[in-house]
């Protein structure tokens, strides 16, 4: 029980700090001005979401299962947490798009295709360094 408590608290402050990065760079015009610091954003969120499925999965596994469980269940389990994450986040940069930033004059966010595609990969791949490096807590 302490370890996963730790993981999960872990996992909160990884995303307490990229949303805090976040933040700081969409009040500060940081996105236009350091054009090429969305991916590394994607990437950490991807960690820091990976982090967290991480924690969960873990925790449920423990608390319910007695037999040992496939490392690829666990890698499933997380990735595809991940994914569903980042798809609803693209959702969230969607709908600003056509709403908030229409109304205000601000600029997109989703500049085009490729680059929701490149955003959801980089939340992947954040997910899929997360796992690794936290496969064997």
């Amino acid at each position: 029980m302490y370890n996963s408590v730790m993981t999960f608290r872990r996992a909160f402050y990884a995303i307490l700090v990229v949303v805090l990065v976040h933040s700081i760079l969409l009040f500060t015009d940081g996105y236009f001005l350091i054009q090429w610091i969305d991916g590394p954003m994607h990437l950490a969120g991807g960690f820091a979401i990976g982090m967290l499925a991480l924690a969960i999965h873990r925790f449920e596994t423990n608390r319910t299962h007695i037999k040992p469980v496939s490392i690829w269940y666990h890698y499933l389990f997380v990735i595809g947490f991940v994914a569903l994450i980042a798809v609803l986040w693209e959702f969230h940069e969607y709908i600003l798009d056509h709403t908030l930033t229409v109304w205000m004059g601000w600029p997109q966010a989703q500049i085009s295709l490729q680059d929701t595609m490149a955003d959801l990969l980089l939340g992947l791949l954040g997910g899929t360094f997360a796992f690794l490096c936290y496969r064997k807590e």
